[in-house]
């Protein structure tokens, strides 16, 4: 009876666990660390609904999140990183996507509504 009630206390336990990925990032400053982290929280992860790259465990954003790190102890800039970001995942990973012909009724219908 005692192994039983200790394989369910053991079966009850598994299902209150949650596996998170952590981030163990070395940053060589702290200067280094706070231009990463700024960056990467201006980026959107391409599999989660409407979360940064901080925000999100996702293994997509995770490696999103180091490839800015990397690139930042590299020595890119700011503008360099989301050039490539949004070169290799495209402009869903911005918050404020740029005016073009494919996002011009997402910037003109609200005018169009107010209008009207």
């Amino acid at each position: 009876m005692v192994k039983f009630i200790v394989s369910l206390l053991l079966l009850i336990c598994t299902f209150s666990v949650h596996a998170q990925i952590v981030d163990t990032w070395q940053f060589s400053s702290s200067e280094e660390q706070e231009i990463s982290l700024q960056i990467a929280s201006q980026l959107r992860c391409p599999q989660c609904q409407n979360q940064n790259l901080l925000e999100s465990n996702a293994p997509t954003a995770v490696s999103m999140r180091h490839q800015v790190f990397k690139m930042v102890a590299e020595g890119k800039t700011e503008s360099q990183i989301i050039v490539y970001m949004t070169e290799r995942y495209g402009n869903f990973v911005l918050y404020n996507p740029p005016f073009s012909l494919g996002t011009s009724l997402l910037w003109l219908l609200p005018l169009l509504s107010i209008i009207t």
